[in-house]
C-alpha cells in the first residue's frame, strides 16, 4: 500500500526529467549532425542549439557531411520543437529535436550516422537512444558500416586537444 502511494506521488509530481522549456520555431542552419542554429517563433534572434543525448562526426571525420545532410533533411523548412534538458557552457540549448511527432536526435542514431553520447546524456533513462544506436551497428549503417574506421567524435576530439571537461 505505501509502495503505491509513494509511487502515485511521484506520477503526479513527475519523478522523470521534464524539460525546462519547449521552444517552437524553425531551424535557420544546421552546422553539423548535432548542432544547429534555430529561431523561436515570434523572436528575431537565433540561438544554438546541440542535440541532446547524441555526438555526430567532426567535421574533419568521415561521414561528417552525410551526417550534417541527414540533420538537415529532417529538419529543413519545417517546423520544429525543441525540449529544452539543459544549457552548455558554450551557451547553446541541448535539446531534444521534434518534427511532428518525430524525434530528430533518434533518427540520426537509427541512420548510424551518430553515436549515443553518454558522457552527456542519462543512459538509465534514455533506452531508446542506446536501442538505436545498437540497432545501427548491428545493421552496419553509417559509421557502423564493415569499411569504417571512424573513432567516437569524443575520442577525435581528445586526440586533437578539443575535448574540455565538464561543468
Amino acid at each position: 500500500m505505501l509502495k503505491r502511494f509513494f509511487a502515485f506521488i511521484l506520477l503526479l509530481f513527475g519523478a522523470s526529467e521534464s524539460p525546462a522549456e519547449i521552444l517552437q520555431g524553425r531551424c535557420s542552419y544546421v552546422q553539423d549532425g548535432d548542432s544547429l542554429k534555430f529561431i523561436p517563433a515570434g523572436e528575431d534572434e537565433e540561438v544554438r542549439v546541440r542535440l541532446y543525448g547524441i555526438d555526430a562526426p567532426e567535421k574533419s571525420q568521415e561521414y561528417a557531411g552525410q551526417s550534417r545532410k541527414k540533420l538537415e533533411k529532417l529538419i529543413r523548412g519545417k517546423r520544429i520543437r525543441l525540449e529544452v534538458m539543459d544549457k552548455d557552457k558554450y551557451g547553446r540549448f541541448v535539446a531534444k529535436v521534434y518534427v511532428g511527432e518525430t524525434y530528430v536526435n533518434l533518427e540520426m542514431l537509427r541512420a548510424g550516422l551518430a553515436w549515443h553520447y553518454e558522457y552527456y546524456a542519462d543512459k538509465k533513462n534514455d533506452h531508446a537512444l542506446v536501442k538505436a544506436e545498437e540497432d545501427a551497428r548491428l545493421a552496419r549503417k553509417g559509421v557502423w558500416s564493415a569499411d569504417s574506421q571512424v573513432v567516437h567524435p569524443r575520442e577525435h576530439r581528445r586526440a586533437h586537444g578539443t575535448v574540455h571537461s565538464r561543468k
